[in-house]
């Protein structure tokens, strides 16, 4: 990435026309090809049309979408334009393009397709407790109200539940360590992994699950209390629109990061986020596992405890004979 500081009228124009294909590719984000469409998994139904250099969000249809490459980093992904300039110099649309096409045809909205069940939740209790530090009684509380699952491929599935009751979405975290995945049930659009405390009167509103989970670990019961806790997988504005519509006070617990940053003005929301800064982390797993850890390195070891108390069981007792 180029220093932000040097971006010329040439790069602007250049960032303008890259070859969002190749970006996504390149930069880790889950992609899957279907002939000349590019599924941009995670973001609401991003597409990329690899004949056109075109993009078009099912979530975001207000945007419009087109064939300017800063535009679908500013308005889907929440960069900022200087941001979003310096990403994408260097990636080169080479394929030609004719004006006189006809006009970009939007693709049919997917079917929801939610994965299989495995028989068990190994690989899920095994990653959420042990590699991201989550407390057991959560994790089993989400399974027991059917919000959590394990699928055939190890990853986990937090449902979408509406207002009926009924499944519209699902959100996907792999459990492979060393190699990551995250994104969405084919089909979800902007539907949210919701968590119920009380009768909500305000929301606080997350990147992903695993923080959702991380900050219902961390916070007081007080602050808990009468709360939504609502994951969007990913920077959706269009995802928090009916918990505008319904009333809720809006905190923004999103990544310490310039897109979080820019999400949280955008959509004129209440940071609740500066614990992550202050702490010099980027969200709120990584204020968990911080957390544990110190509180782990501040507990007297098995040795040191048997060392203090030898220490006590060998020391004579003191001698009550009065002074000659």
């Amino acid at each position: 990435m180029i220093d932000k500081s040097n971006i010329t009228t040439e790069m602007i124009e250049q960032a303008r026309h890259a070859d969002l294909a190749e970006y996504f590719k390149r930069n880790g984000y889950e992609v899957e090809q279907r002939r000349n469409e590019l599924h941009i998994k995670g973001y609401g139904g991003l597409y990329i049309n690899t004949d056109t250099n075109e993009w078009y969000c099912f979530s975001q249809a207000d945007k419009r979408g087109g064939r300017n490459a800063v535009n679908c980093l500013t308005n889907i992904l929440g960069m900022d334009f200087k941001t979003a300039v310096s990403e994408l110099v260097g990636y080169s649309y080479a394929h030609p393009v004719s004006y006189n096409r006809t006009t970009y045809t939007v693709p049919e909205k997917k079917e929801l397709a939610i994965p299989e069940r495995a028989d068990n939740m190994r690989k899920v209790f095994a990653y959420l407790c042990q590699t991201r530090k989550i407390d057991g009684s959560i994790v089993s509380d989400l399974a027991h109200n059917g919000l959590l699952y394990q699928d055939k491929r190890g990853n986990a599935v937090f449902l979408h539940i509406d207002g009926n009751g009924e499944v519209v979405g699902a959100e996907l975290q792999g459990t492979n360590t060393y190699k990551r995945f995250k994104g969405v049930a084919e089909g979800t659009a902007d539907s949210v992994f919701s968590v119920k405390v009380g009768t909500p009167n305000k929301a606080y509103i997350f990147e992903s699950a695993i923080d959702l989970l991380s900050f219902r670990q961390l916070a007081s019961p007080n602050r808990l209390q009468d709360s939504l806790l609502v994951s969007m997988a990913g920077l959706k504005p269009t995802a928090i629109t009916a918990l505008a519509e319904q009333g809720l006070t809006l905190y923004a617990c999103v990544d310490n990061d310039i897109a979080g940053t820019r999400f949280i003005a955008d959509n004129s929301l209440i940071p609740c986020n500066k614990v992550l800064s202050d702490n010099g982390v980027k969200d709120f797993n990584e204020l968990l596992q911080k957390t544990i850890c110190t509180r782990e390195l501040l507990q007297p070891q098995p040795t040191e405890q048997l060392t203090a108390e030898n220490r006590k069981a060998t020391t004579p007792p003191h001698s009550h004979k009065g002074r000659r």
